[in-house]
């Protein structure tokens, strides 16, 4: 399973920067029906993704958060971890 794992990684990681083949967007989508760790890994890059074009849209986090949106963020954070 290490081996499909390692695929379905590369696969979270290139959909993010271009569109999967119709035989890669199955084989993704099916493993991820299967394996809770690359469910994860695919929430934590796209989380991370949108973290990081936020910072890029906001001068690479010149403005300040408010309290309740750190809390949020950091609520996020913590859940991914887990």
């Amino acid at each position: 399973m290490k081996q499909a794992c390692n695929e379905i990684s590369q696969l979270a990681s290139d959909s993010l920067d271009r569109p999967l083949s119709l035989s890669e967007r199955l084989k993704f989508k099916l493993h991820l029906c299967m394996c809770s760790h690359c469910r994860d890994y695919n929430h934590n890059m796209k989380f991370i993704r949108k973290v990081t074009d936020m910072m890029r849209k906001t001068n690479y986090g010149q403005i300040r958060l408010s309290e309740e949106q750190r809390q949020k963020l950091h609520a996020k954070l913590d859940h991914s971890l887990d």
